[in-house]
This record gives structure tokens, C-alpha cells and sequence, in this order.
């Protein structure tokens, strides 16, 4: 949308309007015919006062004043049924509007995230529909109003008398200069206003979420400053913003009445030169504050019209964003049932254009029902080689395959189905138990629940809670011990039934009772079931078909622990560095446990 057309959005609109276009239709047959009630209320005035002062006509004083009474009547049912019309049609505008939004964002690829900040995109969802909303429901039915007010009012005025409507029009090019000028700094204050409230929500949010770190750091003070800075920030603009609303406001105010003051001394002259009688006057001057009423309305609008076009602005280039990972355009579905094996081929990957390559020529297969670990080096690329399986990025070059069908041509719905992902810190929704591990399976019946989280090791603490299955467990499972959401992460797989499980980690930051349980869950979830494993702790590695050590995105060597341990340097560093502690604690109790040769 051009900088230069503020009302460019409006176009956008339109597709999204057009099915409820039959009650914009008579919403707007109900703005012209309430417009049309005011715009006859000064002819009928005219008649009421020249009845009681010229003619001495009581009995049409009454009539005259009833017409009024039952004209309101009917002019507040019509505004009634017309408002109604156009906030039922402005709210379903705007809830189709933040759904495409909110479908569009969520099948962005985990990477388009972490370039973005959720507070922003959180704040677009809000704040920026909110002022699309406004002008949908009470911007452009004001408009409408205004103008037919406007034209109808220029036209009677002009019949009445030609020469008071020369005076009345002065009150016009200064008005609509004003309105122009005003309007696009208010434009520009209010794009920043959003900006910075989008900043300060984002602070705001990644604070909530780390409200541990903040504490134990005694960073409190740290992040009121930050924020208190944001929110002056925005103050500060929104302040700039009320003044320049308010010069608008002041010059089409002076301007536009100044002009009615005219009127009414030129008008009186006329009246006591008997050329123009009372109620006629009365009438010319209503018709006049109709028309800088209306004049004043439309600067306003104008006003709120650049608000409306940079928050639409925002949204728009959200929805023009194309999704990074394209759904296949001749698909191809995985053979039922998925045998689980997996084909890395020349694997190449990068995280953006002008970075450098990450992984280099992986090459890699696993066998059905095997269970493969991954080892490195901190950035040696085993998080990056997962989560190419799931297409949570694309290869740059190579192909990724299961069951020999590249991943890039099955749909994105059909492959992630197929996968089942622990990572090491799951986190929860919050809501009960049973809708968390229900995400796993909608469908899910209670029976088959617990089923799943007696697999998982779950059911016994669950059943201890004050409510069990129906527990609240807390925004992102704060409730919840490490090993409890662990044990919840993987009976919420266990009733997705995957063919293929990624664990990333998915015991490396527990206690070792902690870690038996969670181990003895990972068992059951990972019989029969080709798995990846990002290994950190031993009791994973022992239990991997086979481990392969990457070392700068390249697979530097494969085979058993103890093959590894015996001929890779590489490896036995790995081992002595993250994993001769812990075999010395589980050798220590019997004094003659296992030692590093053993394994």
C-alpha cells in the first residue's frame, strides 16, 4: 500500500466485505434515510416558528411539534437497526481478518519466529485489527452520514438562499487544508505509537515468561526501567498525537462556527430588512451547523482513516508474507503403514542465504524400528539434522526421505503426523491434564488417556493431584516438576501413535530418579519405532542401535559406544567430559559397578 494513499487499505478490504455486502446494502438505504430525517428536522422548524410567530396558528403548532415527536421516534428505531447492521458486519470483517492472520502466522516455520517477536505479532492480532474494526464500524457509516448530510445540506441551503450560502462556504478550503495537513502527522505519530506499544508488549511478554531469570538476577528494577521508557515513549508520542488532533479539532472548529456567526449577522440583517423571515433564518442556520458539523466530522475521519491505514499496513504485510515452506504442488502421500525408514542424502543446509552452511553433505540412513543417536559438540548441527525430518526447514540442497518419498513433496499435515517429537523442555497449555494430553489426539477417549499415561509413567502422580486428570497445571506447566511434564511430553506421543520420534534431549535436565522414570517411558514409546535421538546423557547413548558423531556439520563417524570409544578421539572427549561422572555415580553405591570400558 502506498505511503501516499492512506485509503489504499480500504481496497483490501473490499473481498472481504463483499459477503455480507445485502446488509451493507440496507445499512446504507438506512444511513440515507436517516440522513434524510435530519435533513428535513430545519424545514419542519422552519414551519413550526413561522406558524407560532407569523401566522398565530396553535392548532399547526401542535401538529407540527407531534410530527417532530413521532419523526424522532422513527429516526431513533432506523440509527438503531442501521448501527446494529454495520457492527454485526464490522465484527465478522475482523474476526475473518485476525483468523487469516492467526492461519497464516501459525504455519510459519519455527525459524520465521525466531526472527520475530511474539509480542509483535501479538499486538497486530490485537491492538492493530482493533483500529480496523473502528473504522469499519463507525468510520465509514459516519462517512456515508457526513457526506449525504454535507450535500443534502448545500443543496437546501443553496435553494434557500443563494447569497448566505456564499457566506457559509468560506468555512470550507480552510477546513479541508487543515484536515490534510493534520491527517498525515497523525498518520505518522500514530504508525510510531504502534511501533513502540508493539515494543513494550514484546518486553513485557519475554519478561513474564522469565520471571525466574529476572528474579533470581534481581533484574526487577532493570526491566521497570526498560518498560517505564517504552510506555513514555509511547506517552510522549501519543501526546504529539492528542496535540496535533487537537489543532485539527481547533481550526475546523473556529473556521466552521466563525462561518455560522456570519451567517447569523448577515442572516438578521436580511430578517430586519424584512427580506427573510424567522423561521426561514432558523432553518438556514441549522442547515449550517449541519454542513461544519459535517465538514468537521470528515476531518476527523481523515484522522482516524491514518491511524486505520498504518495498523492495516502492518497487518497486510504479515498476510502478503508467502509461507516459507510451501505446501508440495504435486503431493505425494507416505505407503500405509509408514515401515519408519528414513534416507538423509547429501544433506546441505543453511539458515538464510547470506549465512554460512551449517551442515555439509550429510549422508545417512535409518532402518526401520532403529534407534539412531546423534552426538557433538555444542553447533556441531544434531538439532539442525531433527529438524529437517519434520520440514521444520528445508534442505538447501540434498533431499530428506521416508520411505523414499522426499518430504518435501508430502503434505505438511501428512508428514508431521506421521513424526512424534519430545523436546527436552516440553511445554504445557494452559488447562487441565486431560486437555494437554488430549493435543496429542483430539479424539482421544478418557479410557485411552490414561492408558497412555500409565505407558508414560504419568498416571500415578496425576491420580495424587487435588482434581487428577482435570488438574490445572498453569501457563506453560509451571505447576508441574521437570520430570512430570517430561512424562505428560510423552503420553501426549504415545496417543498421537507416531511412526517416527525425534528426542531432542529429552532427559538431559533431569534428576537421576527422574530420569528412570522418564527413561523407562522413552523405552515403551521408542519400541518399534524408528527413532533420532539428540544425546546427552548416557542411558540414552547405551540404548542407540547405533551413534553417529558430527563435528562442524559433518558426520565424522559411526558404530556402537564401545566401537566409537575405542578408535574416535572425538567421541572419548565427549564421553570423559559429559558422561565418566555419571557412570561413576551409578557405580558408586555397589562399589564395583561398571566402569568407562564396560559400556
Amino acid at each position: 500500500m502506498s505511503e501516499r494513499k492512506p485509503y489504499a487499505f480500504l481496497r483490501r478490504l473490499g473481498p472481504r466485505v463483499a459477503p455480507y455486502r445485502a446488509a451493507l446494502f440496507w445499512a446504507a438505504i438506512l444511513i440515507l434515510l436517516g440522513s434524510a430525517i435530519g435533513l428535513a428536522f430545519p424545514l419542519v422548524v422552519r414551519e413550526l416558528l413561522d406558524a407560532a410567530f407569523l401566522a398565530d396558528d396553535r392548532g399547526l403548532l401542535n401538529r407540527v411539534a407531534v410530527f417532530l415527536i413521532g419523526l424522532f421516534f422513527f429516526q431513533a428505531v432506523v440509527n438503531f437497526a442501521q448501527s446494529y447492521l454495520t457492527a454485526s458486519v464490522s465484527e465478522r470483517v475482523v474476526a475473518d481478518l485476525r483468523m487469516d492472520l492467526f492461519r497464516r502466522l501459525i504455519r510459519q516455520p519455527p525459524g520465521f519466529f525466531s526472527r520475530r517477536r511474539v509480542g509483535e505479532l501479538s499486538s497486530r492480532l490485537a491492538s492493530d485489527a482493533g483500529l480496523i474494526q473502528g473504522i469499519l464500524r463507525f468510520g465509514i457509516p459516519e462517512l456515508v452520514r457526513q457526506i449525504t448530510f454535507l450535500a443534502g445540506a448545500v443543496i437546501l441551503v443553496t435553494i434557500t438562499h443563494p447569497r448566505l450560502t456564499l457566506v457559509t462556504f468560506v468555512a470550507i478550503p480552510p477546513t479541508v487544508l487543515a484536515g490534510w495537513l493534520l491527517g498525515r502527522r497523525v498518520r505518522r505519530i500514530s504508525t510510531g505509537i504502534q511501533d513502540r506499544l508493539a515494543d513494550a508488549v514484546s518486553r513485557a511478554e519475554q519478561v513474564f515468561s522469565q520471571v525466574r531469570t529476572v528474579q533470581s538476577f534481581t533484574r526487577e528494577a532493570w526491566e521497570e526501567e526498560l518498560f517505564a521508557e517504552a510506555v513514555e515513549d509511547t506517552r510522549s508520542r501519543g501526546l504529539k498525537r492528542a496535540v496535533a488532533r487537537a489543532l485539527l479539532t481547533g481550526v475546523v472548529t473556529f473556521t466552521a462556527f466563525g462561518a455560522i456567526v456570519l451567517v447569523l449577522w448577515e442572516g438578521g440583517r436580511l430578517v430586519l430588512d424584512g427580506q427573510l423571515t424567522p423561521g426561514t433564518l432558523v432553518a438556514f442556520l441549522l442547515y449550517a451547523v449541519t454542513i461544519a458539523g459535517a465538514v468537521t466530522s470528515l476531518a476527523g475521519f481523515w484522522s482516524n482513516l491514518q491511524e486505520a491505514s498504518g495498523a492495516a499496513r502492518r497487518i497486510f504485510e504479515l498476510l502478503d508474507h508467502p509461507r516459507e515452506l510451501a505446501e508440495p504442488e504435486r503431493p505425494r502421500s507416505l505407503s500405509r503403514p509408514v515401515e519408519g525408514r528414513v534416507r538423509y542424502e547429501e544433506v546441505r543446509f543453511r539458515y538464510g542465504p547470506d549465512l554460512p552452511e551449517v551442515l555439509h553433505g550429510i549422508d545417512l540412513e535409518l532402518e526401520p524400528g532403529e534407534t539412531v543417536a546423534l552426538v557433538g559438540a555444542s553447533g556441531a548441527g544434531k538439532s539442525t539434522v531433527a529438524s529437517l525430518l519434520p520440514r521444520f526447514y528445508d534442505v538447501t540442497a540434498g533431499a530428506v526421505r521416508i520411505d523414499g518419498v522426499d518430504v518435501r513433496e508430502v503434505p505438511l499435515e501428512e508428514l508431521r503426523s506421521t513424526i512424534g517429537l519430545v523436546p527436552q523442555e516440553p511445554l504445557l497449555f494452559a488447562g487441565t491434564i486431560r486437555d494437554n494430553l488430549r493435543y496429542g489426539n483430539p479424539d482421544a477417549t478418557d479410557p485411552e488417556i490414561e492408558a497412555a499415561a500409565r505407558e508414560a509413567r504419568a498416571h500415578q502422580f496425576i491420580a495424587e493431584l487435588p482434581h487428577g486428570y482435570n488438574a490445572l497445571v498453569g501457563e506453560r506447566g509451571v505447576t508441574l516438576s521437570a520430570g512430570q511434564r517430561q512424562r505428560m511430553a510423552i503420553a501426549r506421543v504415545l496417543l498421537k501413535a507416531p511412526s517416527l520420534l525425534i528426542l531432542d534431549e529429552a532427559s538431559s535436565a533431569l534428576d537421576a530418579e527422574s530420569e528412570s522414570l522418564v527413561q523407562d517411558a522413552l523405552d515403551r514409546l521408542m519400541a518399534g519405532r524408528t527413532t533420532l535421538v539428540i544425546a546427552h546423557r548416557l542411558s540414552t547413548i547405551l540404548r542407540a542401535d547405533r551413534i553417529l558423531v558430527l563435528q562442524e556439520g559433518r558426520i565424522v563417524d559411526q558404530g556402537t559406544h564401545r566401537e566409537l570409544l575405542a578408535r574416535n578421539d572425538l567421541y572419548g572427549r565427549l564421553y570423559r567430559a559429559q558422561f565418566e561422572m555419571a557412570v561413576d555415580a551409578v557405580a558408586a553405591p555397589t562399589g564395583g559397578g561398571a566402569g568407562p570400558d564396560d559400556f
